[in-house]
């Protein structure tokens, strides 16, 4: 069983199923009606996303590798893409999506991709800093809150722009964990991130100023039609991943990132789920 365990994480099969929860939990706060289709959307397009950019990756910074050692290595990888790709296409035909949310995401994937694309001319995109934190971040936000409402960032109410801004500012401070325990691959390779661009002092003042940020979001959708219940477990998450931030400044292993990090995402759902049906 721990291969399938492994497996379910190192191939992105979680954190689909973690980007799903998430855009329930859009749904599920704004009280509206959940269409099956649209999170299983979610779910393919997320792992389709996520496999073939780790294969990207892997390509790029092992190019000692042969084209055929390389399929090799990715042949698992291949198969959860090409499934994926099929689950996409599916959900796609019985939905009638608002496309320009689905374009401004890939944009956005796309750009946080370029950096590790095995082209020369690109490279200087990898001294970009903090901006590949923030697009990732961006990317998120959207895949989880505009996507599944299916409205213009120009046509949101009150309510669903608070759960964009909460959105966004609790997946920036999941994606600095990953950065910070990518700090020293990320030299290496010549990448740059928040957690390479920043002091440990003054991330640590950042990282409380975004969840200061984010503490505001969740009390001010109480003004709105959002419970306290909901706003309690929503900064209930919030205190956890400062929690598992601050225990990251030592060093663990694949499950703590893989698992735990990626996780609190889907905690977050859960405990707004469990608090919506009190």
């Amino acid at each position: 069983m721990k291969w399938l365990f492994r497996f379910i994480l190192s191939h992105s099969i979680f954190i689909s199923f973690c980007a799903a929860a998430l855009s329930l939990q859009t749904l599920q706060l704004l009280l509206l009606p959940v269409n099956g289709y649209l999170l299983a959307f979610i779910f393919f397009a997320t792992l389709a996303g996520y496999n073939a950019y780790w294969m990207i990756s892997r390509f790029t910074f092992n190019r000692h590798d042969t084209v055929i050692e390389f399929i090799k290595q990715s042949r698992s990888s291949s198969l959860v893409f090409i499934f994926a790709t099929a689950g996409v296409f599916i959900c796609f035909t019985n939905l009638h999506l608002v496309m320009y949310n689905i374009i401004t995401a890939f944009i956005l994937l796309g750009m946080y991709a370029i950096p590790v694309m095995p082209f020369k001319q690109l490279h200087f995109t990898r001294k970009a800093g903090f901006l590949k934190t923030i697009v990732l971040a961006a990317a998120w936000a959207i895949v989880t809150t505009l996507v599944p409402l299916q409205l213009s960032i120009f046509n949101l109410g009150q309510t669903a722009t608070l759960i964009l801004i909460n959105r966004f500012l609790f997946m920036l401070m999941l994606c600095i964990i990953f950065d910070k325990r990518d700090v020293a691959v990320d030299k290496i390779r010549g990448l740059q991130s928040l957690a390479t661009g920043f002091s440990p002092l003054l991330l640590h003042c950042f990282m409380g100023l975004i969840f200061l940020g984010y503490a505001w979001s969740s009390y001010a959708m109480l003004a709105q039609q959002v419970t306290l219940p909901q706003v309690a477990a929503l900064l209930l998450a919030g205190i956890i991943t400062l929690l598992v931030y601050a225990s990251s400044l030592k060093q663990k292993g694949y499950f703590f990132y893989y698992f735990l990090v990626d996780g609190l995402m889907f905690l977050s759902a859960l405990l707004t789920g469990i608090a919506g049906a009190l």
